[in-house]
C-alpha cells in the first residue's frame, strides 16, 4: 500500500470512528454545549417554535415539531445534513422549505444545536462533538442541494424497527 492510500485509510477510519462511537464528556462541557445550543436554536424557533412544537402560519405548520421527529431521535448524521443543507418543500406537509444553515453555523454551533435538540426533544442524553460536526460538514461539502422528501422518508424507514 502506498503512502497516499495508507493516509486515506487512516483518515477514513478516524472520521468513521468519530461519527459512530459515543463520546465521553464532562458535565461541564455538556452544560456549555446545551447553553450554547439553546441560544443558537433561536434561528430554528421561527419555524419550529420556541417550545419546539412547530410554528403555525395561516393555520398550517411551517415545520414539524421536534418531538415528532424520527430523525431527531435516531439519525444524527441525517440531522446534521438537514441543518447544513436544508430541506426541499416539494411533497411536504409544511408551508415552507428549510434553508440550509451551513454558512451561518460553524462546527461548534452545529454540534451545540444538535446536542441541545437531541437532549431536549429527542430522548437522548448524548453529546455531539465539534469533530463529529466537522466530519459531517466535510462529508457533504460538495452537496449543493437540500435534502429531499424522498431522502427523509428513506431515513425514517431505515430508523423504524
Amino acid at each position: 500500500m502506498n503512502f497516499a492510500a495508507s493516509f486515506l485509510s487512516v483518515s477514513f477510519l478516524a472520521i468513521a470512528t468519530a461519527l459512530v462511537l459515543p463520546v465521553e464528556v464532562s458535565a461541564d462541557d455538556k452544560g456549555k454545549a446545551m447553553r450554547h445550543g439553546r441560544m443558537k436554536k433561536m434561528t430554528c424557533a421561527g419555524c419550529h417554535g420556541m417550545t419546539g412544537n412547530g410554528a403555525k402560519r395561516d393555520g398550517q405548520l411551517v415545520a414539524p415539531a421536534y418531538g415528532d421527529s424520527v430523525i431527531l431521535k435516531t439519525n444524527p448524521e441525517m440531522l446534521a445534513l438537514i441543518i447544513l443543507k436544508g430541506i426541499s418543500s416539494e411533497g411536504s406537509n409544511y408551508s415552507g422549505a428549510m434553508n440550509g444553515l451551513e454558512k451561518i453555523y460553524n462546527d461548534h454551533d452545529l454540534a451545540s444545536v444538535m446536542t441541545f435538540v437531541r437532549n431536549r426533544w429527542g430522548g437522548h442524553d448524548d453529546y455531539i462533538t465539534d469533530e463529529q460536526a466537522a466530519a459531517w460538514r466535510a462529508k457533504y461539502a460538495d452537496r449543493t442541494t437540500p435534502v429531499t422528501q424522498a431522502e427523509l422518508e428513506e431515513s425514517r424507514k431505515s430508523a423504524s424497527p
